[in-house]
């Protein structure tokens, strides 16, 4: 996955320094948007399933603008797009969600987020709902982050009459420049991914992952991620 951010000028020209930057592209981080201004991200992955010929390469882009409401709080809007092969471009979902965070960086020995996701499926009675635990922890230079997921989808086009899944994700990243960071993360879940039908198995997934901020307004984020398990993507990017 790879991810670009801007702050829109006029509303976000005077953001502080811990504006609500990500280091990884799967893992949450404990900041949030700073109150009073307005990011814009833009989310792109490229995915396989299986090496499989037969399966084409997928894509998905997800616009997002998120809004601090206050010193702890923000909210976001996503539209995500999504792309089969050379298929066109069509309208997956769109999504609503806070984020709330606990104390200021370092008060307490963990810092806390929670992150609140529902969304509407274009032309089906789906909506998935998503609650993730935002632990983090900076060390010197060397920032340290997991997430647990609860995920669900509700409504009267879901097979079962609540599908519910567990999933994780978890980063380290370090600072080797004001401007550069490098590490990994690895992220997964219950859900099922892969081209078979679905199991019960889990899908695993991890990768290095490299972020740049070139100004104080822009930022870039990619991640590439290999499947551990049959259920996973063999490769995300």
């Amino acid at each position: 996955m790879k991810a670009y951010a801007v702050l829109v000028p006029g509303l976000a020209a005077s953001a502080p320094a811990d504006a609500d930057v990500r280091a990884f592209t799967e893992t949450y981080e404990y900041s949030t948007q700073p109150e009073g201004t307005t990011s814009v991200q833009l989310w792109h992955t490229a995915r396989r399933v299986t090496w499989d010929e037969d399966y084409a390469e997928e894509f998905e882009h997800r616009i997002e603008i998120k809004h601090g409401v206050s010193e702890h709080w923000d909210v976001a809007t996503s539209t995500v797009l999504v792309q089969s092969g050379r298929n066109g471009l069509t309208l997956d979902r769109v999504v609503l969600g806070p984020r709330y965070r606990f104390a200021d960086r370092a008060e307490w020995p963990v810092d806390v987020t929670l992150a609140l996701e529902a969304g509407k499926v274009a032309d089906r009675s789906i909506y998935p709902l998503e609650l993730r635990v935002v632990a983090a922890r900076d060390i010197d230079s060397l920032t340290l982050a997991a997430n647990g997921i609860v995920g669900v989808q509700v409504g009267a086009d879901v097979i079962d009459e609540v599908d519910l899944a567990i999933g994780w994700a978890a980063g380290a990243s370090y600072q080797l420049h004001n401007k550069l960071r490098i590490g990994a993360e690895t992220w997964g879940g219950t859900a099922d991914e892969g081209p078979r039908p679905p199991t019960d198995g889990v899908n695993a997934s991890v990768g290095p992952v490299v972020h740049v901020a070139p100004s104080s307004k822009l930022w870039v984020t990619g991640t590439a991620g290999f499947g551990l398990t049959d259920n996973a993507d063999v490769v995300a990017v």
